[in-house]
């Protein structure tokens, strides 16, 4: 779900190239399979999680790392003492994300970019708010599973949170294998698998873990990017909208919906789908901007693509998109495209 920022330059005004200019100038690729530019060396994130009070959560509380763009760097369970690590991030930023049964899902950003080895953090859950919607990354068969099943899911997750990818496989493996309606190992197991690029395995763990738990959502989340990231978007679109059948109050869903419409040149419907994200997320990832942006361009709104630019350097002025938006805006102001207002800013 990523951009290419063109650095074509803007005509004048009235001239035949300047709208095809302008509908150039972000040209919609996929984050998803674009790699990411992380600065060298890497960092070990240690941290704890209690709940408003001071006290350690339960079983079941899950921490995730993020790119801004929505995909998975690392994953690992909490253990007794609500303590968690992560070793190997690359200096970049993320989203640190942690959720358990019975609390609000907790984002917070986490900058790997200053120059430490070892970053500290902590999260406090608060009790979960009554929604639409489950709460999100709960899964029934956490508690279903056998106790060596569980064991052998803690091991995996802490190897790919590690990204050590050939022994999380091996421990996922053998989680499933004791419990094969393991949800939450289903839908690790298949992160592996796609990150070793075997796509039809990483949905046959999918499919499982929906068979097993239909409303452990995490599991149509992470079908529908990966879908979304080969250009099946026909298909993310069907994954997702059953997810949003049981979780309408989860934004992620909408996000990447409106990748799937877009790609799929549906438009409108994806600027829909966008609105909705802000609906239920009022500060989304810095790179959904873009996204927007995108759509915006195509639909030839040029001011408001401007303005989601705009939006997209206040929320990361020092992005790996920011130098080349930068450009973009100033070109966009001196072609004429812009409305008065917007070209004064």
């Amino acid at each position: 779900m990523s951009l290419l920022l063109s650095d074509a330059k803007f005509r004048a005004r009235g001239t035949p190239r300047v709208v095809a200019a302008c509908c150039r100038v972000l040209l919609l690729l996929s984050l998803a399979i674009m790699p990411a530019l992380p600065l060298l060396g890497q960092v070990r994130v240690e941290g704890r999680v209690r709940v408003e009070g001071g006290q350690v959560p339960s079983f079941g509380v899950t921490v995730r790392v993020e790119t801004e763009d929505g995909e998975l760097a690392a994953q690992t369970p909490v253990n007794s003492e609500g303590a968690f690590s992560f070793d190997g991030l690359n200096k970049r930023t993320y989203r640190l994300i942690t959720a358990g049964e019975g609390f609000e899902t907790s984002q917070q950003p986490l900058d790997l970019t200053r120059g430490l080895t070892q970053v500290l953090v902590q999260v406090i859950l608060v009790p979960a708010r009554k929604t639409q919607g489950p709460a999100v990354d709960t899964a029934r068969t956490d508690a279903q599973a056998s106790k060596a099943a569980r064991k052998e899911y803690e091991k995996g997750a802490s190897d790919l949170a590690a990204k050590d990818l050939a022994a999380a496989r091996t421990h996922l493996e053998k989680a499933v294998k004791e419990y094969p309606c393991y949800a939450r190992a289903q839908t690790d197991l298949a992160a592996v698998l796609e990150a070793r690029h075997d796509w039809a395995g990483a949905e046959t763990a999918l499919k499982k873990a929906r068979e097993c738990d239909p409303d452990y959502i995490d599991s149509y989340i992470v079908l529908g990017q990966m879908l979304n990231s080969q250009k099946r978007f026909a298909d993310s679109e069907r994954i997702l909208q059953e997810g949003v059948r049981r979780s309408p109050a989860s934004w992620p869903f909408y996000y990447q919906l409106g990748v799937a419409h877009f790609g799929l040149g549906e438009y409108p419907r994806a600027e829909s789908e966008y609105q909705k994200v802000l609906e239920l997320n009022p500060s989304p990832p810095p790179e959904f901007r873009v996204k927007l942006a995108d759509l915006y361009l195509k639909e030839k709104a040029y001011d408001r693509a401007y303005s989601q630019m705009d939006e997209y350097l206040k929320a990361d002025p020092n992005g790996r998109f920011a130098s080349k938006i930068k450009n973009i805006m100033q070109q966009m102001k001196q072609s004429g495209v812009l409305s008065q207002p917007e070209a004064t800013k």
